[in-house]
């Protein structure tokens, strides 16, 4: 009998700043099989294949809009979408087929997702401007990537963790990867204020005109 099981794996990427830094995803495996060839997995009803759903280099990217004239209008609207400036991360889902009986074979998908703020006045800003916007969204964009590897990272361990384990097996090493998931993503944040923190490794996420 088939079925399906999802776990939010962390999107709770709140950022004060951005950042396009070299801290691009890591940990993920392409989309691919993973597998063991025995007869072991066929005759104990143990998963035997894992098809490996995602693409930890390219998370599905949207934007929304922040108006203002200057860099300090766009930092007030920023201010009003709360601590969260923009969101990263992923969802985990596994399936088991209806053949798993026969097929002992699921698919793993983590649904990478990042979503970032746009400028609507950039082109016509001042070039002081244009630098402190691009430095802050560096970093915001280096924070959410670092979620998004979080949410490979631990997919791709799940991924290796299912192999030669029951159906009852599986699901439980869901559960836990999405509670190791949570718990990472919140000390990121923790250990940033959402990427509002200075001087720390994904944070710096600050919109002024200081420094430029």
């Amino acid at each position: 009998m088939g079925g399906t099981r999802t776990g939010i794996l962390g999107t709770d990427a709140d950022a004060h700043g951005s950042s396009d830094d070299d801290d691009v995803l890591g940990g993920g495996d392409p989309p691919g099989t993973l597998g063991v060839g025995n007869t072991v997995a066929m005759s104990s009803g143990k998963i035997g294949y894992v098809k490996k759903n995602w693409d930890p280099d390219s998370p599905e990217v949207s934007t929304y809009d922040v108006a203002g004239g200057t860099i300090d209008q766009v930092a007030a609207a920023l201010r009003r979408q709360g601590q969260r400036w923009g969101h990263g991360g992923g969802e985990i889902k596994l399936e088991f087929p209806a053949d798993f009986s026969s097929s002992l074979s699921v698919t793993l998908t983590a649904k990478l997702a990042l979503h970032l703020p746009t400028w609507k006045q950039y082109e016509q800003a001042k070039d002081p401007e244009k630098v402190a916007w691009n430095r802050m969204f560096h970093k915001l964009r280096d924070h959410e990537d670092r979620h998004v590897a979080i949410a490979a990272e631990e997919t791709s361990q799940l991924a290796q963790d299912l192999i030669n384990q029951t159906k009852a097996q599986a699901l439980k090493l869901l559960d836990a990867a999405v509670r190791r998931l949570k718990a990472r993503q919140k000390q990121l944040d923790d250990d940033t204020d959402h990427g509002a923190k200075p001087g720390v490794k994904y944070g710096d996420v600050i919109l002024d005109l200081e420094g430029t």
